[in-house]
């Protein structure tokens, strides 16, 4: 009579086998998991970065300034706060100002704690005489660093006044970092200022 069926180390070969089949499946499953949501976490900060600069961008380029009037001041830099700041007459006005012409925007990164900074954004007629404040609006979270840079392609600094300047930089270099779940994300954009906007 002869007995068919598994030996005790015919069966702990074929169990240890299987083991190691399936642990390299799940670290093949988890890794390309691990990966698409790092690859959607900075997809999602590019498209901010984006908006962002597309903008600042669309804001820099309508650009107005007039010595004659104080309004139309173009100040950025960073203040005695910490604090990247960016102000300035467009004529770029969105719904929120209640109507066109020209605006007065400003950018503000802020921080509570050392934590991740929440830019703000606020819009204002230019000529509305108004003594209230615009509300400043949250535009976007998450801003671990925002640097601005004026001037022209061969001379930036990190601060501009109009006023001293005597008118509007030829370009805005915007310096960003977004915090991803995947450790810090940088971006980097040269903003050219309009040409017919710096003349008047």
């Amino acid at each position: 009579m002869t007995n068919k069926g598994f030996t005790l180390i015919e069966m702990l070969v074929a169990m240890t086998i299987s083991a190691l089949l399936l642990a390299t499946a799940y670290g093949v499953v988890r890794s390309v998991s691990l990966s698409r949501d790092r690859l959607a976490d900075e997809g999602e900060a590019f498209h901010l970065a984006r908006v962002i600069s597309e903008r600042l961008a669309r804001e820099l380029r309508g650009a107005y300034y007039s010595a004659h009037g104080p309004e139309t001041r173009f100040v950025g830099g960073v203040d005695d706060r910490g604090a990247t700041f960016l102000q300035l007459a467009t004529t770029a006005a969105t719904p929120t100002s209640s109507g066109g012409g020209l605006v007065r925007v400003r950018y503000r990164l802020d921080r509570e704690n050392g934590a991740a900074g929440i830019l703000l954004r606020d819009e204002h007629p230019l000529h509305d005489d108004s003594p209230e404040e615009p509300p400043r609006r949250r535009l976007a979270a998450g801003i671990q660093s925002l640097e601005l840079r004026f001037g022209s392609a061969t001379d930036r600094q990190p601060l501009w006044d109009s006023l001293e300047q005597g008118g509007l930089p030829d370009l805005v270099e915007v310096n960003l970092t977004i915090e991803t779940d995947g450790g810090p994300l940088p971006f980097m954009t040269v903003i050219e200022l309009a040409p017919l906007y710096k003349s008047l």
